[in-house]
C-alpha cells in the first residue's frame, strides 16, 4: 500500500505496524474495504517535490 502511494507522489503518516494490522484485518474480515478507503484518504498526503 505504502509503495503504491508512494509511486503517486503521496505519504502515509502511519508506521509500518499500523499498516500491517490494517492489512490482516481487512483478510480477517474484522475491517470493510470501505473503512480502509476512509482511513488511507485521512492519513495520506501529497508530497511536494
Amino acid at each position: 500500500m505504502e509503495v503504491f502511494l508512494l509511486l503517486n507522489g503521496y505519504g502515509i503518516q502511519a508506521n509500518v505496524d499500523v499498516q500491517e494490522k490494517l492489512i490482516l484485518d481487512l483478510d480477517a474480515g474484522r475491517l470493510e474495504w470501505e473503512n480502509l478507503t476512509i482511513w488511507v484518504k485521512n492519513t495520506s498526503s501529497l508530497h511536494q517535490l
